[in-house]
C-alpha cells in the first residue's frame, strides 16, 4: 500500500488538481484590465451635462410656448368682445323703432296703401284680408 500512495503524491501534490481531458473545454483568459476611472468619469459627465442640455432646451421652449398660447388667448378674447359689440350693435340697428326713426330722419313717410305684384300673373293686387 505505500507504494500505491507513493504513487498518488508523485502524479498529484496538494495544491493542484487532477487535469481531465475533457472534448470542447478550453481554458477562459483572464479579462482585460479596465481603461481606468477617468474615461468613465469623462462619460458619465458628458451624458449629465448632456442631459442637463437637453432638459434645459426642452424647458426654454415650453416657456415660448406657453407665452405664444397666453398671446393667442389675448388675441381671442379682443376678437371675441369686438365681434359681442358687432352683435350688440347689429341688434340695436335692425330693431322696428330704429328702423323708422332711420327712415324719418332721411324723409321717408308710411305707405298709405299696399299693393302687391304677382310675377307669374302679371298683376297687381291689393292685400287681402284674412279671417282668422
Amino acid at each position: 500500500m505505500s507504494a500505491l500512495s507513493q504513487a498518488r503524491k508523485l502524479n498529484f501534490s496538494q495544491s493542484s488538481r487532477p487535469v481531465i481531458d475533457t472534448p470542447g473545454l478550453q481554458v477562459v483568459p483572464t479579462p482585460a484590465t479596465a481603461r481606468g476611472f477617468i474615461g468613465t468619469v469623462v462619460i458619465c459627465a458628458t451624458l449629465f451635462l448632456g442631459a442637463l442640455a437637453a432638459a434645459f432646451y426642452l424647458n426654454t421652449l415650453m416657456v415660448a410656448g406657453a407665452y405664444e398660447l397666453k398671446d393667442i388667448a389675448v388675441e381671442n378674447n379682443e376678437i371675441s368682445a369686438r365681434a359681442a359689440t358687432l352683435k350688440s350693435e347689429v341688434i340695436i340697428n335692425t330693431s322696428p323703432n330704429h328702423l323708422r326713426n332711420a327712415a324719418e330722419s332721411l324723409g321717408m313717410v308710411p305707405a298709405a296703401d299696399m299693393l302687391y305684384i304677382d310675377v307669374e300673373a302679371g298683376l297687381v293686387s291689393t292685400p287681402q284680408v284674412r279671417n282668422d
